[in-house]
C-alpha cells in the first residue's frame, strides 16, 4: 500500500513545483511590465520637459528685442535675454541625452519583459503539459500496482505450491 502513495507523491510535488514555478515567472512578467511602464513614463517626462523647454527658448526668442525693464540698459537687457535663452538650449540639450539614455532603459526593459514572458508561457506551457499527462500517468501507476498485486498472488500461490510439494 505504501508504493501508490510514493508514486503520486512526486507528481503531486512535481505539479506544485511546476505552479510554483508558473506562479513566480507570472509575477516576474509583472514586475518587468512595471518596469516598462515606469521607463515609458519617464520618456514621456522628459520629453515633456524638452517641449517646454523649446516653448519656452522661442518665446524667449520672441521677447528677445522687446524693450528692457526700466532701469536696465538695452545692450544689458539684450545680453542677458541672450544667455537666458543659451542655458534654455543647454538645459534642452542636456534633457536630449537624459531622453537617449531613458529611451535606452525602455529598450532593455522591453527586452527583459519580452524574455520573461517567453519564461512564463514556457512555465505555463510544461505546467500544462503535466496536467494533460497526469490522468495518463496515474493509469499508469494504476496498472503497475495491478501488476504488483498480480505478481505477489502469483508468488503465494507459487510459495504454497512449493511448500505442498516439499512435505
Amino acid at each position: 500500500m505504501s508504493t501508490p502513495s510514493r508514486r503520486r507523491y512526486p507528481l503531486q510535488k512535481l505539479l506544485q513545483l511546476r505552479a510554483h514555478r508558473t506562479e513566480k515567472a507570472r509575477l516576474l512578467v509583472a514586475d518587468r511590465q512595471r518596469v516598462v511602464r515606469d521607463c515609458r513614463e519617464a520618456c514621456e517626462r522628459i520629453e515633456a520637459e524638452i517641449a517646454a523647454l523649446q516653448r519656452e527658448c522661442a518665446g524667449q526668442r520672441l521677447r528677445m528685442l522687446d524693450p528692457p525693464p526700466p532701469g536696465i540698459p538695452f545692450p544689458l537687457a539684450l545680453e542677458q535675454r541672450e544667455a537666458h535663452i543659451g542655458w534654455l538650449g543647454e538645459q534642452a540639450q542636456a534633457a536630449r541625452l537624459r531622453l537617449q539614455q531613458a529611451r535606452q532603459q525602455l529598450q532593455e526593459a522591453e527586452q527583459a519583459l519580452a524574455e520573461a514572458m517567453q519564461a512564463f508561457f514556457r512555465a505555463k506551457a510544461r505546467e500544462d503539459a503535466l496536467e494533460k499527462r497526469k490522468a495518463l500517468w496515474r493509469g499508469e501507476v494504476v496498472a503497475l500496482e495491478a501488476r504488483i498485486e498480480e505478481d505477489a498472488a502469483a508468488d503465494l500461490v507459487q510459495a504454497r505450491h512449493h511448500a505442498r510439494t516439499r512435505h
